[in-house]
């Protein structure tokens, strides 16, 4: 009797935490499909701005998150359109995951490779260095605060304030991806 009460006992625990997530690997290759448009014609700071995972096959149909952190447009001859954003949370069988991505290749709804909707040539980067920078400087800041123990704690909360954004520009009044563009992302997983 026990041995079955301690059994149900495990199955309705189990049911009611929520089943973990897969694990990412470290730098991660997603390809996702933006499933609104994103331009600096329309979107603004703060905008949320979700894609549909189509790899890897374990992801598939999952769903990419992220924020606009910046949209400038360009004036229309001699200007630079900028598009800043990140894309921070998988949410996988309703359940997210933090994680921060590189842009490694862009194609347009068309599916041109590094070609906004009007035929201009993208230019993308990443703050990575940046990144490293404030891990590092919370590292320095808990090591004087807490010796080894506190540089490892600074360290964490260094990486964990700062999301990796995803910079594309253009020669141009705007950069415009429609509905159905594509991003190839390298992906790793964000300790919390």
């Amino acid at each position: 009797m026990r041995t079955a009460i301690g059994c149900l006992s495990a199955l309705v625990l189990a049911a009611a935490v929520p089943a973990c997530a897969q694990p990412i690997a470290e730098n991660s290759e997603f390809r996702v499909k933006l499933l609104a448009p994103l331009s600096t014609e329309t979107n603004r700071k703060g905008d949320r701005i979700t894609a549909q995972i189509l790899s890897p096959a374990e992801f598939a149909g999952a769903m990419m998150e992220g924020e606009v952190k910046e949209s400038k447009r360009g004036k229309k001859i001699s200007g630079t359109s900028v598009l800043n954003f990140t894309f921070d949370t998988i949410v996988k069988d309703n359940h997210p995951i933090p994680v921060n991505s590189e842009v490694k290749a862009l194609f347009n709804s068309q599916g041109k490779e590094n070609i906004d909707e009007e035929g201009r040539v993208i230019e993308k980067k990443s703050n990575v260095g940046k990144m490293a920078a404030v891990t590092g400087a919370g590292a320095l800041i808990g090591a004087i605060a807490g010796g080894a123990k506190g540089a490892a704690i600074g360290a964490g909360a260094g990486a964990a304030a700062s999301l990796v954004l995803i910079q594309v520009g253009a020669k141009g009044a705007d950069v415009k991806f429609a509905p159905g563009s594509e991003m190839l992302l390298s992906v790793r997983e964000r300790r919390k």
